[in-house]
């Protein structure tokens, strides 16, 4: 610490140097004609002269800025490397051009710095593209020094605190991101194309709905009334499609104010969307083609190593047709039971018995929450290949539409043992809807925290009428997470929730 504020000194000492050269310790702006990559390019398609010539009679052929990640100095030569958005670029500096100016900004400029340099560009004897400056213009000084070589976050939760020293020097987290931004902009592409309009719902609401979570919850001053933050984007969607939109989506946050483990975080993003006079088959088809549509255009390959459940490394290959499996049929696979005709008390005690359920937690859960539990211990770490499974109990999806046999018409996308994407085919019929609301508030009376309410403004809303449909629903931060091989959701957040040091 006292040699960080010792150069901390030092560096303020240094701004008082550029203002007395003539510079402001903090620049308005810098005309740049060239980013790193353009300037590599610039010097692949143009014939460029020899250092001779260019000392001989200089021109300003290019300016170009960034921060400064190295500084090499060799007698009367430097050699910077600066870094943009686009990457990183060699400046050098020379006594025959600078004049006395050359050791003025050998002894002003640090390692951080945002520097601005104009000259010409020419190649090394190494063959790599250089400006040759003619003039230095100091933009911004670091007052704190950088990691050197990453040291200083080593740890993960260094990289989660301070994510801008993070995307600066790992060039992996700054292409995660990248990443990130791209999958956004292709789906919003993709679904534009399915000619969906975008919205934008409440994030405050009087009641929480649309999804089985805790929620949290906020007092509004100005109303003088509790609200909560949305735990989903369903239900406003719905009402959406009663007003005579037919095919809306959003990407927007939501909040569930639930334990933290590498796979859920209580923010995170969600992609959800709703397309009237459409059925789960088209659902599942458009999720296909968007997905595949995708992976190639991020990544450069349709197959991706991604880590499963574990944090193995498996490759995954998202061409072809995905496989259809109902969920009883997993069951029965992988836990040996027919969820048809399990008691309520046999299919407890085999949550406790075979897949470490606590007792008094299992007590106080439904037949659709332990039939959930014991499907993920047993069978969704199997599902590593895409996979969609359809055919969910009832009480699990209140919201979707009941199939004959216990079941509602729902599916979701598995890879690598992440659940990835949960589609309905959407319940539509409002005197079911309220019944099934109402078996949910009993769960949520008797215990079950996570059980919805009836909510009376969606009820109302289907009483005037909802058009057949089908819904989607998609985590963005799980989603990037799979894809770029991530054991973390923090890992795909520029700046995750934490715990205030």
């Amino acid at each position: 610490m006292c040699e960080e504020n010792h150069l901390i000194a030092e560096r303020r000492a240094k701004i008082a140097e550029w203002e007395k050269a003539g510079f402001p310790a903090y620049a308005q702006k810098f005309d740049r004609t060239h980013t790193a990559q353009e300037a590599r390019e610039f010097c692949e398609e143009t014939t460029l002269r020899e250092v001779p010539e260019i000392v001989e009679n200089p021109n300003i052929q290019a300016k170009i800025c960034g921060r400064i990640m190295n500084f090499r100095s060799m007698g009367k030569l430097a050699f910077l490397k600066i870094r943009d958005v686009s990457g990183d670029f060699q400046v050098c500096l020379m006594k025959n051009l600078l004049g006395e100016d050359f050791k003025k900004f050998e002894k002003l400029l640090d390692l951080g710095d945002f520097c601005g340099f104009e000259g010409e560009f020419f190649l090394t004897k190494h063959g790599e593209p250089t400006l040759l400056s003619t003039e230095v213009t100091p933009l911004a000084k670091t007052l704190r020094p950088l990691p050197e070589k990453f040291h200083g976050l080593a740890n993960r939760e260094g990289c989660y605190r301070q994510r801008y020293l993070d995307l600066l020097t790992n060039d992996e987290t700054f292409r995660r991101f990248q990443i990130r931004s791209e999958v956004i902009r292709l789906i919003r592409e993709f679904l534009h194309k399915k000619q969906f309009t975008e919205v934008e719902t409440r994030t405050l609401q009087a009641q929480a709905g649309g999804a089985m979570a805790k929620v949290f919850e906020t007092h509004h001053n100005a109303l003088d009334h509790e609200f909560v933050l949305r735990i989903s984007l369903e239900l406003e969607h719905k009402m959406l499609l009663a007003g005579r939109f037919e095919r809306v989506f959003e990407i927007g946050k939501c909040f569930r104010n639930e334990g933290i483990d590498p796979s859920h975080l209580q923010e995170f993003t969600l992609l959800e969307w709703y397309a009237a006079y459409a059925d789960i088959t088209d659902n599942m088809n458009w999720t296909q083609a968007m997905i595949q549509s995708i992976i190639p255009k991020v990544l450069g390959d349709s197959k991706c190593m991604v880590l499963d459940k574990s944090e193995k490394k498996v490759e995954i290959d998202w061409n072809g047709k995905w496989p259809r499996v109902k969920f009883s049929d997993l069951l029965k696979k992988y836990a040996k039971i027919d969820m048809q005709t399990i008691s309520l008390k046999e299919l407890r005690e085999y949550a406790i018995k075979k897949c470490d359920l606590p007792t008094e937690e299992a007590m106080k859960m439904g037949r659709g929450n332990l039939l959930d539990h014991v499907y993920k211990k047993t069978a969704r770490p199997s599902l590593i290949q895409p996979t969609f499974v359809v055919d969910w109990p009832t009480e699990l999806k209140p919201l979707a539409r009941p199939n004959d046999d216990g079941t509602s018409d729902v599916y979701q996308l598995l890879v690598a043992g992440w659940e990835i994407v949960n589609s309905y085919g959407e319940l539509i019929d409002p005197r079911v809807q309220r019944k099934l609301l109402e078996d949910q508030s009993a769960a949520k009376s008797a215990g079950d925290e996570e059980a919805m309410e009836v909510d009376e403004e969606f009820l109302t809303a289907m009483e005037h009428g909802l058009p057949p449909m089908t819904g989607f629903g998609m985590g963005i931060d799980r989603f990037v997470a799979l894809i770029t091989g991530q054991p973390n959701l923090r890992d795909v957040v520029l700046h995750p929730l934490l715990r205030p040091e």
